[in-house]
C-alpha cells in the first residue's frame, strides 16, 4: 500500500517569517541607537506637503515605468495584455512585499496571477517576471559600476568601499557577457553546450534560469533595449528621490555620484530576502554606505530609504484594496512554490526599489 505524501510542515516558515521579524526590529533598534535614524526627519519630510506630493509621485512613477518595461516584455511574447491589467498586478505584488513576510515576494505572488490570467502561457509568464527582474538588476549594478568609476578616486580611503566596487565591476561585466552570448544567435548551439557541462556545478541552476530567461527573448533585441532603457530612468527616478530627501533634511549640496554608487548597492543588498520588505536591512546598508563614501554622518541613505519604504506601504494598500475586489484567492503555498521554482529566490531588488527594480 502507497504511503500517503506528506504535508508541507507549517513550523518552517512560520519559523522564519518570526526570525525576519526579528531581524528587521533588531536592526531598526541598532540603527536608532547609533543615532543613524532621526524618526523626526521622517516625520517632517511626510508632514511637509511638497515634499511627500513630490516623493509621492515619484515613487508612483517609478512602479509606473516598472510596469510599462515589464508589458513590452509580456507583449513580445504574444501576451495580449492591458496596461491597467499589469499595473494592477504590479500592485498587488507591492502588497505582498509586505503581507507575506516569510520569503515569498512581490515577484512571485504576481506571476502566479499572470499565470492564472493567461493558463496557456504559464512558462512564459513567468519568464517574463524573471527577465524584467534581470533587467532591472542588471541596470543597477551598471549605474553603481559606472558611478564607481566616476568616484573611483575618492573610494580609496576605505577598502570595503573599493571592495564593493570590483566586485559590481566584476558582477555588472559578467552579467553583459551572458546577455550579449544568450542573445546572439550564431552561438546559441556552442553556448547551450557549454550550459550542459555546468550541471555538476553549484550554482546551476540559478545560472540555467538566467540563460533560458534571456534566451527567450533573442530575437526580440529592441524589445530588450527599450527595457534597458526604461530600466535606467527608473534609477534617474531614484537618484532624483534621494536629492530631494537631502534637500529635505538639510544637506542640499550633495554629490550625485554619490547617490549613483550607494543607491543602486544599497537596494541589491536590501533586496535579500532577510527581513520583510527589507525592512532594518535597507536602513542598515545605506547607512554604512552613505557613512563610508562620505566619511561624515549623513542622514540622506536612512531617512531616504525610510520614507521609501512608507510610500511604498501606501501604494501597497491600493494594491489590496485591487486584491479585494478582483475576489482573488490566497494561493497555496505549494502553488507558489511552483512559482518560485522558476523565478528563483523572491530577493527582487527592482521591485522593492519601486516597489516591484
Amino acid at each position: 500500500m502507497a504511503a500517503a505524501p506528506t504535508k508541507p510542515s507549517k513550523i518552517k516558515p512560520i519559523l522564519m517569517t518570526a526570525i525576519k521579524l526579528l531581524l528587521a526590529a533588531a536592526l531598526i533598534v541598532w540603527i536608532l541607537r547609533q543615532g543613524a535614524l532621526d524618526l523626526d526627519k521622517v516625520k517632517m519630510t511626510l508632514s511637509r506637503w511638497d515634499f511627500a506630493l513630490a516623493l509621492g509621485v515619484l515613487s508612483f512613477l517609478t512602479l509606473v515605468f516598472n510596469t510599462w518595461r515589464w508589458l513590452i516584455l509580456l507583449r513580445s511574447q504574444g501576451f495580449n495584455a492591458s496596461f491597467r491589467q499589469t499595473l494592477s498586478l504590479s500592485f498587488i505584488g507591492l502588497f505582498f512585499n509586505f503581507a507575506m513576510p516569510g520569503g515569498v515576494g512581490g515577484d512571485v505572488v504576481k506571476g502566479y496571477y499572470l499565470t492564472r490570467d493567461f493558463p496557456h502561457q504559464k512558462m512564459a509568464a513567468v519568464v517574463s517576471v524573471l527577465m524584467d527582474r534581470l533587467i532591472g538588476f542588471f541596470v543597477m549594478l551598471l549605474a553603481a559600476s559606472m558611478a564607481s568609476l566616476v568616484f573611483w578616486d575618492r573610494l580609496d580611503h576605505d577598502p570595503r568601499l573599493l571592495g564593493i566596487a570590483l566586485s559590481t565591476l566584476g558582477a555588472t561585466s559578467a552579467f553583459l557577457l551572458v546577455l550579449v552570448l544568450s542573445l546572439s544567435r550564431r552561438l546559441q548551439i556552442p553556448l547551450k553546450r557549454g550550459v550542459d557541462r555546468l550541471k555538476n556545478f553549484l550554482g546551476y541552476e540559478a545560472f540555467a534560469k538566467v540563460y533560458r530567461a534571456l534566451h527567450a527573448y533573442r530575437k526580440h533585441p529592441k524589445v530588450v533595449l527599450q527595457a534597458l532603457a526604461l530600466a535606467l530612468v527608473n534609477q534617474v527616478l531614484l537618484v532624483t528621490f534621494f536629492a530631494l530627501i537631502a534637500v529635505a533634511v538639510g544637506e542640499g549640496e550633495f554629490d550625485h555620484a554619490v547617490l549613483w554608487f550607494c543607491i543602486p548597492i544599497g537596494l541589491v543588498v536590501q533586496a535579500l530576502p532577510l527581513a520583510p520588505a527589507g525592512v532594518g536591512v535597507g536602513q542598515a546598508a545605506f547607512f554604512f554606505l552613505f557613512e563610508a563614501a562620505l566619511q561624515r554622518p549623513t542622514q540622506v541613505g536612512t531617512v531616504g530609504i525610510t520614507v521609501m519604504q512608507a510610500l511604498q506601504f501606501a501604494l501597497g494598500l491600493i494594491g489590496a484594496i485591487i486584491y479585494l475586489r478582483r475576489g482573488r484567492r490566497m494561493p497555496s503555498a505549494a502553488e507558489l512554490a511552483a512559482t518560485e521554482t522558476v523565478t528563483g529566490p523572491a530577493s527582487e531588488a527592482d521591485a522593492k526599489a519601486t516597489g516591484d527594480a
